[in-house]
């Protein structure tokens, strides 16, 4: 037992600068869940244009982040309610069942750490500020092979076709004059003459590992239901016939105040 609380009390710390990294990774490292892929094809006789030149690759997945988190939480999570199945061993305890999914028979203590968990601050916050996908664009499985077996998603790719515009200095022609016989002091009236070019052809796609709104409000809509069973079956396991204290607390108090 000694050698679990050790390892409880190591992991517990563990296990709160995890969610605090998480926390600052997601709110911080949005863009490690985006990607972008901009190309640039040039006509015959431009050159490329490096403005539609990117390969900026999707870095993690909130599935790839989750996934890692419940490797290193879950045996956190499975010692520390050992511990507290031991300190509560023989006690009162009542099903936590939610949506028809049961978590076991839990005893108070087991539930009030639940609870505590559940409404860690750095937790919640970090479910939070899990990356989403924008709502105003198509979203479709992704086809690049360089992201095969990854929960990653794109747009549907943009084509399109670059042009700039090419300015020509014209001589306009005067129809009273003739032009074999221009006086010698003639200056000849000019315009500038413009015209659209194409220059190349550009394809863009959008990549992204977020989740879908729906996904991060289900989660935490799975949260808000888990913490509102674990108060129901917190007052249902207490509410049972009070035993007397084993501890004499007035010979403690007593003894301590006064020394018999």
């Amino acid at each position: 037992m000694n050698t679990l609380l050790a390892k409880v009390e190591h992991g517990s710390s563990r296990f709160a600068k995890m969610i605090g990294d998480y926390l600052a990774f997601f709110k911080g490292k949005q863009g490690a869940f985006a990607g972008v892929k901009k190309t640039h094809v040039p006509r015959e006789g431009f050159l490329e244009d490096k403005s539609y030149i990117t390969n900026t690759k999707v870095i993690t997945t909130v599935g790839e982040k989750l996934d890692w988190f419940e490797q290193q939480a879950i045996p956190h999570l499975k010692e520390l309610f050992s511990v507290e199945a031991t300190n509560s061993c023989g006690a009162h305890t009542v099903e936590l069942v939610v949506e028809g999914v049961s978590f076991g028979h839990l005893t108070a203590l087991d539930l009030m750490r639940l609870k505590t968990l559940l409404t860690k601050k750095e937790w919640v916050e970090m479910y939070e500020n899990i990356p989403v996908r924008s709502d105003a664009e198509i979203w479709e499985s992704c086809t690049d092979s360089e992201y095969d077996g990854r929960e990653i998603f794109q747009t549907p790719m943009v084509k399109g076709i670059t042009r700039t515009t090419e300015s020509e200095e014209v001589i306009l022609k005067d129809p009273n004059l003739n032009p074999d016989k221009l006086p010698a002091n003639y200056n000849a009236r000019v315009t500038i003459k413009k015209r659209t070019v194409e220059t190349g052809d550009y394809t863009m796609q959008n990549f992204t590992g977020g989740w879908t709104q729906r996904q991060k409000a289900e989660l935490l809509r799975r949260r808000s239901l888990l913490l509102s069973a674990v108060v129901e079956a917190l007052k249902e396991v207490n509410d049972v016939a009070s035993e007397k204290a084993n501890l004499d607390v007035e010979g403690l108090v007593t003894y301590l105040h006064h020394g018999k």
